[in-house]
């Protein structure tokens, strides 16, 4: 890390561009950023199936509501994150972890689909003529 208000390197007395400086800061700040962002992205995409599996139980079928909260909310996420942050230029390690997150964040969302609007009806549906 560089501090960018230094005009030289306190360890080896390099002069140092306060310019580059600050422009090094700020695309670290943005990969900090993202990679947290990702990470908040995946969890919410994690708790997608904690609320569809809670609304497969009987009598809490209200749950499901949760579910499609959040999964409108991972949708508008997903989109946030890539106009942010998708064409980032860094290669901090940081970063890559974060595109990661958010591609498994992409990958939990999308196999959402399928069960919270197909399998999810059909559940109700067998559900309503055993009851």
């Amino acid at each position: 890390m560089i501090n960018d208000s230094m005009n030289q390197c306190s360890f080896c007395s390099v002069p140092l561009d306060p310019a580059i400086g600050a422009l090094v800061a700020e695309r670290q700040e943005k990969a900090n950023r993202a990679y947290n962002d990702a990470s908040f992205l995946r969890t919410t995409a994690i708790s997608l199936f904690v609320f569809l599996g809670i609304s497969f139980i009987p009598f809490l079928g209200m749950v499901y509501y949760g579910f499609l909260i959040t999964f409108i909310a991972v949708l508008v996420m997903l989109i946030r994150w890539q106009v942010k942050f998708g064409n980032l230029l860094t290669d901090d390690s940081d970063y890559k972890r974060a595109k990661r997150s958010k591609n498994i964040a992409l990958i939990l969302w999308l196999a959402a689909i399928p069960l919270g609007f197909v399998v999810r009806p059909l559940w109700d549906l067998l559900l309503s003529r055993l009851f």
